[in-house]
């Protein structure tokens, strides 16, 4: 277990206490929020659903509020993706062929997306409250 302080402090056998400077903690401070950014912990995530054999693939995804989710037609025909809840709503428009457009979840819930012109197609999201 590492535990960093910037005072003594006491602990059990086997437990090591590490003291870094204020300094030394700011110069090291940004290098850490990038890599978090760069792990998905960041604001806005981004993910891509593709929309293919009238299907969405993948079928069921996890988000973080603040997520991006790209709807990308690999088809030879138009989709329109949608949801309507009273908590959140959302719609992509039409999706011609070989395009993608976006919807950004800014509400934390389970929601379920529809193509408005293939009604069999089928997307649950479920959005979580951690960005």
């Amino acid at each position: 277990m590492l535990v960093l302080t910037a005072r003594p402090a006491v602990f059990p056998a086997g437990h090591t206490a590490y003291s870094i400077s204020q300094k030394y903690l700011m110069r090291i401070l940004p290098v850490v929020t990038i890599l978090g950014l760069g792990a998905g912990a960041a604001l806005g995530a981004e993910f891509e659903v593709r929309q293919s054999d009238r299907l969405f693939a993948p079928a069921r995804l996890t988000v973080g509020k603040g997520s991006v989710v790209h709807f990308a037609n690999d088809e030879t025909y138009v989709h329109h993706a949608f949801v309507d809840t009273p908590d959140f709503k959302a719609d992509t428009g039409d999706i011609p062929p070989g395009e993608r457009r976006d919807i950004v979840f800014t509400r934390a819930g389970t929601f379920t997306i529809r193509c408005a012109i293939h009604p069999q197609m089928k997307l649950v999201v479920e959005v979580t409250e951690k960005e």
